[in-house]
């Protein structure tokens, strides 16, 4: 039996190397269907047979052989799948019990459920026509492909830690609708990203092994960089943000052109820089530039921020429009989107642009300005001593100044247009006035200083940001403003924009809102962080709480009393009782969460709510964890018990703090000899918490007996050690 399964298992190795042979000729979509029912056929198939047969060892030696042709071919059309259409992977999944059933040689062709823990990498891809964003889940040196059925409720940053269920085939993981939901699967948030101040950016030039040109030299990088590109952020920041650094290289790495292999470029060219004395610790964002290659389809991708960040640059020729664009990026910017719909400025049937916005360097070819909308997340506006963009809730005649200029005028307006009734979650419409100075020197062709621009932009989630289209009956996105003398009529809430006057130094709006009804709707609630560092039992830990009033704007302001939900015998107790908030406003408290001397380590679920006092039938809820570590635990194993000295032990020593493994921990070894004689070794725990010792035994220089390995190690505050014994003979 065994020899016959063995048999099966190199056929489907076999078979398997041919993944991905797909009709040329077949639209993505007709692959899609026709994929999808063979999957099917193929799902159906296997599990008869499975059922057939309760005992996998009744099969006989025909069904192992046919179970192992279907799963060559079913793995095939499953990894094609998984990464094409994500949410059929979830229909079509075989079930736990017929998985189970599977010969175990052949269980890594099948799809397995499983919740996996990392750290988020996101990447942004720009490619000539289009643009995609790239999940990773980061577990030490590996990395596995997350596909979304559906994209995801909360806006999601690199450097995040997640746990994360789905259907895992081969190096991704499928998370389908019955996975998803708000803060389902967010461990705790990436670290926030700091838009203000000095920027440093290593700069690495790299070619390849095949191709070892040079198309721009280090003055040009550094040219383009840190003049350049710094002054267009300058610019942008109204003063508050700048780029320093240096650039590296150039460098030939040992990676061929055809290929395109971001990570190893990444890798190399880090190595590269280190080799020849970078400090590469000292900066927030790393730029690999490399002379264009076809093998890679994108002109620049990058992270979507990550500390540090990171971008790729495919060009012969670097400039600010690609450059400034990627690091965008890594700043926490997504593209910035058109919306077209037709006759009409917005509602109806609607159809998005990726790269629609004319008028933003995440979007336009030309690098103009970023809108007031992306300008708002980065904290450029509207945000302490940042110019002020005013949130306009009643009737009125509103300045706005010219966008460009510095100063200390309203940079925009920004108009409430709907509210989710499930999340609370607001669209805006925001209105700037663009002038031809500075950056946006390019718009002197397009008369836009004659009116204003109009975007809508949801609060959720960066992705979701539209320039719209305010001259509809023409074909044309650059005379897309409302020119001074027109009106837009949003019926839906019954609000009239009209431009009164527009000129190079500001424009006046008047905004008409009809009297509003009172909407109720559930309050959002957070509370950061989203889980504590690690504390002793008794300690007193300070979240944050914050209520953000979702009622529409023809309701009074609310009394949000504010409630906890811990562990019994603990205890929880808010700055103040309850939060008076008026409508789309918001407002923050203390929580203090103190647990009991001698509560046993683990992470426990601290619960807030908010709940609106003159209706109790609207609240919010959200949670944190508290996580209790009184010391590291540390396990050690050797590979034997009993070794001879032309033999190497290998000790593995796994670190956990309240049961979780810890990654990145040095661990020292000290191993003591039968005769007293003492080596030392250090190591560092992977993704698993795990590192490894290794020592070759000399028959001549080492005595048999016992030997005794011990590891150590210490963890934001806390210490561990654990020791193994064996035997040399």
């Amino acid at each position: 039996m065994k020899k016959t399964i063995l048999r099966v298992s190199l056929g489907v190795l076999a078979i398997v190397a041919s993944l991905f042979l797909g009709n040329p000729h077949s639209s993505a979509n007709q692959i899609n269907q026709q994929n999808n029912e063979r999957l099917a056929k193929l799902s159906g198939r296997i599990a008869a047979l499975i059922g057939d047969h309760p005992k996998t060892n009744s099969l006989g030696k025909l069904g192992q052989a046919e179970i192992g042709r279907l799963a060559a071919e079913r793995y095939r059309v499953l990894r094609q799948t998984a990464e094409a259409d994500p949410a059929e992977v979830e229909s079509i999944a075989l079930s736990d019990e017929v998985l189970a059933k599977i010969p175990a040689d052949l269980q890594q062709f099948f799809e397995k459920r499983e919740e996996l823990e990392g750290e988020l990498e996101v990447i942004e891809e720009c490619e000539a026509t289009h643009g995609k964003t790239l999940y990773n889940l980061k577990q030490g040196d590996k990395s596995i492909s997350l596909h979304f059925a559906e994209k995801p409720k909360q806006e999601l940053l690199s450097g995040t830690k997640i746990r994360i269920k789905g259907i895992r085939v081969g190096d991704t993981l499928d998370v389908g609708t019955s996975d998803l939901g708000s803060n389902s699967f967010t461990v705790a948030s990436a670290p926030l990203i700091n838009t203000f101040g000095e920027h440093k950016v290593a700069v690495i030039l790299v070619n390849f092994q095949d191709r070892q040109t040079q198309p721009f030299t280090t003055a040009q990088a550094q040219d383009v960089t840190f003049n350049t590109t710094s002054n267009f952020y300058r610019e942008n920041s109204y003063g508050q943000t700048w780029l320093t650094g240096d650039v590296y290289g150039w460098y030939t790495i040992p990676v061929s052109s055809t290929s395109c292999d971001t990570a190893a470029i990444a890798s190399y060219a880090q190595q590269a820089a280190m080799n020849a004395g970078a400090n590469l610790s000292a900066y927030t964002h790393y730029v690999y530039a490399f002379p264009q290659t076809n093998a890679c389809a994108f002109s620049g991708r990058g992270s979507i921020g990550g500390s540090p960040s990171e971008a790729w640059i495919n060009t012969d020729s670097l400039g600010l429009e690609v450059l400034g664009h990627e690091l965008g990026h890594n700043f926490g910017l997504f593209h910035a989107r058109s919306m077209d719909c037709g006759s009409a400025v917005v509602g109806g049937s609607c159809t998005t642009d990726e790269y629609g916005d004319k008028f933003d360097i995440m979007g336009a070819t030309q690098p103009v300005h970023f809108n007031v909308y992306q300008k708002e997340r980065l904290g450029w506006v509207n945000n302490g001593s940042s110019p002020p963009l005013q949130t306009v809730t009643a009737s009125g005649n509103y300045w706005v100044d010219a966008y460009e200029t510095v100063g200390s005028g309203t940079k925009g307006l920004k108009i409430l247009k709907s509210t989710d009734p499930t999340t609370g979650m607001r669209t805006w419409y925001y209105l700037e006035h663009r002038t031809p100075s500075g950056a946006d020197s390019f718009l002197s062709y397009y008369n836009l200083q004659n009116g204003m621009v109009f975007h809508t932009g949801f609060e959720g989630s960066g992705q979701d940001i539209y320039l719209l289209d305010m001259t509809p009956a023409t074909a044309s996105w650059y005379d897309s403003i409302l020119v001074s003398g027109q009106s837009f009529t949003d019926p839906s809430i019954n609000t009239t924009i009209t431009v009164l006057s527009a000129d190079s130094t500001g424009a006046w709006v008047q905004v008409s809102m009809a009297s509003q009804p009172c909407t109720h709707a559930n309050p959002s609630v957070s509370v950061t962080p989203g889980q504590s560092q690690w504390l002793l039992s008794g300690s007193t830990f300070t979240y944050t709480l914050t209520v953000v009033n979702n009622e529409s704007t023809g309701c009074s302001p609310g009394i949000f009393n504010v409630q906890t939900n811990v562990p019994a015998g603990w205890t929880a107790n808010y700055s103040v009782p309850s939060l008076n908030i008026a409508p789309g406003g918001s407002s923050s408290a203390s929580l203090y969460v103190t647990s009991p001397v001698g509560t046993p380590d683990g992470s426990y679920n601290v619960g807030a709510s908010a709940v609106n006092s003159s209706n109790t039938a609207y609240s919010g809820t959200s949670s944190a964890a508290y996580t209790i570590v009184s010391g590291l635990n540390v396990a050690v194993s050797s590979s034997a018990a009993t070794y001879t000295r032309s033999q190497t032990v290998t000790v593995n020593s796994t670190i956990r703090a309240g049961g979780n493994p810890i990654a990145g921990a040095g661990v020292t070894f000290t191993m003591t000899k039968s005769n007293g004689a003492v080596t030392t070794g250090t190591a560092t725990t992977n993704a698993s918490g795990v590192a490894v010792f290794k020592y070759a035994f000399n028959r001549k220089k080492d005595p048999t007996g016992t030997y005794q390995v011990r590891a150590q190690t210490s963890s934001n505050g806390l210490s561990g050690s654990g020791t193994v014994s064996f035997l040399v003979k």
